[in-house]
């Protein structure tokens, strides 16, 4: 899940899909990733003051040997402000725990709570 808030004093806009990249961690600016860029959606979301959007990220982690992404062990989000990509420095790396494997990875489009975000995610990638 990837859960994001508008703390400003008026509404954001972003792409409707959070862009996500699966990454070895090797390099500094992460351009050396094994995996792939998630989809990232071309409409916009908005986002109010004090409200937030969320999204779910599929990974199937399920344990399958064969067919998976090779040397992925942390999700890279990809800023955007304003519908303008950040620089590479700007993404945020979160770690995946050691041995996991991803196969079939997928990303499901930002909605306005939790729930929403898992209804349509379980129509994303299949």
């Amino acid at each position: 899940m990837i859960e994001v808030y508008g703390t400003g004093a008026g509404a954001c806009g972003f792409s409707s899909s959070p862009g996500v990249g699966l990454g070895g961690g090797a390099g500094r600016d992460r351009s050396e990733s094994p995996g792939p860029v998630l989809a990232g959606g071309a409409a916009r979301f908005t986002v109010r003051a004090g409200q937030r959007a969320c999204a779910v990220i599929g990974l199937d982690c399920s344990g399958a040997i064969t067919g998976t992404v090779q040397g992925v062990n942390e999700i890279n989000v990809l800023v955007d402000q304003d519908g303008v990509s950040v620089p590479l420095a700007g993404i945020r790396s979160f770690p995946l725990p050691g041995g996991v494997r991803v196969l079939g990875p997928w990303m499901g489009l930002y909605r306005a709570g939790v729930a929403e975000a898992a209804a349509c995610a379980a129509t994303a990638g299949k």
